[in-house]
Formats: C-alpha cells, structure tokens, sequence
C-alpha cells in the first residue's frame, strides 16, 4: 500500500504528508520532534485467500525505511463469532487460514504490540461488489499537447451502490537490447582472448512498475453508477515502456464513504502545491486507536473493500502504426578496441585497456571482426542487469 509509505515519510518531520518537491520556500527539514508512530497498512478483499496486514513504525528523516513492527498479535474478528488470527511471514502478517469477508458481517482488527499496548480499528463491513467492465488503450494527445497511448476504465453498477471507486493498476512491459549477442568474452591468464556462450535468457527481459498515484472516483451524485472511458494512466508514445509488447493490470477498490475520504485526503495533501506550514500532524485521521492512550496518532486505516481486475496487452504497432517506436531505455554505443594492439600507454582501445574493462565486468562483448573487438555497457547487451528474465505466467 505505497500510499501509507507516503504518511511514513512526512511524519518523520512531524507532518503528516507534503510534496516535497513543490515546496517554494526553503525549508529545514529535521526529525528533532520525531515520534515512533504505528503504521497499519490493512485493507481486506473479497475472494477466499489469504489476507494481509503489514505493521511498521514512522521513521526518521535520516533513515531509508520503516522499521517492522515485530512480534505483534494480529486478528480480525467478525461480530458473527468469527476470529481469524495472522502470522508473521515474510515482513507481513498473514492470516493462518483463507478466507472471505462476508456481506452484512462488521469485522474489526485487533493489535497487540510486544510492549502490550492494546489498538483496535472501527468495524468495517464489506462494501458492493462491482465488476470493472473493460480497460481499453486508446492513442490520445494529452493536455500537454504529448502523443501518447491512454489507459482508460470502463464500470457500471445497476445497483447504483458502488459510488466510491479507488484504482491502482501494474505495468509490465518487454524489454530487447539493442547490442546483443549470444557469446560473451573473458581473457585468460596467457592473454588469450576467449569466447565462450552465454548461459540464460538476457536479449529478452520483463520489467514491473507499480501505480504510485492515487486514483480516485466518486459517482454518488451521479445519475447512474457508471464510469466511462475513465483515465487511469498515460504513456508517452516516447516511452520505451510501449516500445515491444506492454501489459497493464488495473484494480478496482470499492470503498465505503469514511475509507474513500481518507484516500481523498490523502490524495489533495499530495498534490503539488502543499506546503509545510499548511499540514499539521494527524490531519488524516485513523479509524484504529490504542486502547491505554487514545490521543495516540496512529497511522493508517483497517478497510474492507471490494476489488476486481481487468488486463489488457497490446504492441507499440497496435497503437502507432507505421510510426518508429521509442529508443532504448538507456544511451548505448559500442567501442571498439584493437586486441594486436599491446601497447600499455594505449589506455583507450587497446588489448590492456580492453582486458580492464572486461575484467572489471564494466563491458561486455558485442561482436568482433578479426582482431577488432567491439564491446558495450553491460544495460545494453544484457538486460538481466536491470530487469528479470523471467517470463511473467500471464504473459500472451
């Protein structure tokens, strides 16, 4: 839940959530007045699976990440008897068993921390479960006047109950270097240059980028429930992400009113424009308390939503046909190096200067001609240095 991390990172300077980087004035960011806050990422979904809370604490401006809230009891508990206890796996707690929450059952979550401090959530009940009808990606000029492709969401409830909609959504796209090739190079300890194959996968990799917006839509005033050709995502027809083949996964959160209000707080202090001076801590309420201390600010909320996913796949072709797709992720050229050539003053494309770059695994080999070698940076003829080989199991 990347919108919680963002609270994290502006507590440590005592306010609850700023852009930063839209601040006009210079500011003095300190953490002399930091607090050790709890931080409760819980937001349950229908579907029979294993639920997920993750627990961490506030932290400091000089530190890079949240410390885990270790060794606390975790349960939701529904006000139909049910109780169902979490486990500490993998820097999250996880339930011990599946399971689903229930229309008409108000569940609440239960903490308690090693030091014994007792918290406990409002009781949350699940809201309408509303399918997202389709994504489609349509080529559409932006407001900036920048060519691209845009990802939109198309929904409708004919109940007219759904009203609070939150979206998130996973980008996936293929990624080909430009500079390939299927051997690679190393020099023996005689000086020998030698060719040997590549083992694995590395001209063909898949690259993962998470939605870190906050994405929201309100219908309650309304005429009818429906979302139409609602924008989720642009991409620039300049990206390389739309260069190959391109994925994108786009959930949809049916919220109640109270949790579609938090993310809409949440969402305007992110906006540019905020300031310092304007946000004050515990602006963005909790509806989880500590039961000794009930002015503690906890941060956070436990939510109940209701969630459905659509995919969609297309290729830059599909989009921009008959135009050249975007460059490479990186600048890439080749140097090329004369292996006769042993002159150790030569430090730029001689043998000695080559043996170093190869040695220092700063470049790899491309192809040669005869006594000609041509070498590139390692993000140019292997993607495995940045990205993961690994076909993704839904890939089409």
């Amino acid at each position: 839940m990347k919108t919680i991390r963002k609270i994290q990172n502006i507590l440590l300077i005592n306010v609850v959530l700023i852009a930063c980087n839209a601040c006009t004035d210079p500011y003095a960011l300190q953490s002399s007045n930091y607090q050790n806050y709890l931080v409760v990422e819980a937001t349950l979904t229908n579907g029979l699976k294993k639920q997920e809370v993750k627990l961490t604490r506030t932290y400091r401006l000089e530190e890079r990440e949240p410390s885990l809230e270790q060794n606390a009891i975790v349960k939701v508990l529904g006000d139909n008897g049910s109780v169902f206890l979490f486990e500490e796996e993998n820097e999250k707690y996880v339930s011990i068993d599946e399971f689903e929450p229930l229309p008409n059952v108000a569940y609440r979550l239960e903490i308690e921390t090693e030091n014994g401090k007792k918290y406990i959530s409002t009781e949350q009940i699940l809201p309408s479960v509303s399918n997202l009808e389709s994504i489609v990606a349509i080529r559409k000029t932006n407001d900036l006047g920048t060519d691209g492709v845009e990802i939109q969401a198309n929904s409708f409830d004919p109940d007219n109950t759904s009203n609070f909609y939150r979206f998130t959504f996973e980008e996936t796209y293929k990624v080909i270097v430009p500079y390939w090739s299927a051997n690679n190079i190393r020099i023996l300890p005689n000086n020998t240059i030698e060719l040997y194959p590549r083992d694995g996968e590395t001209k063909t990799c898949y690259s993962n980028e998470i939605s870190k917006r906050i994405i929201l839509e309100n219908t309650s005033n309304s005429i009818e429930d429906r979302i139409l050709n609602f924008p989720i995502h642009f991409v620039p027809q300049s990206n390389y992400k739309i260069a190959n083949r391109y994925s994108i996964i786009v959930h949809q959160y049916i919220h109640n009113a109270i949790s579609f209000e938090f993310y809409k707080t949440l969402k305007n202090l992110s906006d540019e424009g905020s300031s310092l001076s304007q946000v004050q801590p515990g602006l963005i309420p909790s509806n989880i308390s500590c039961l000794q201390q009930p002015n503690e600010i906890v941060v956070g909320l436990f939510d109940i939503a209701s969630i459905s996913s659509e995919r969609i796949f297309f290729n830059y072709e599909d989009i921009f046909p008959g135009t050249d797709p975007p460059g490479f992720l990186f600048e890439c050229e080749t140097l090329t190096f004369n292996s006769r050539d042993f002159n150790t003053l030569n430090f730029n494309n001689g043998f000695y200067a080559m043996k170093s770059y190869i040695n220092s695994n700063q470049l790899i080999y491309y192809e040669n001609t005869g006594a000609t070698y041509k070498l590139v940076k390692l993000i140019c003829g292997n993607c495995t240095y940045f990205s993961s080989n690994v076909i993704p199991p839904f890939w089409q």
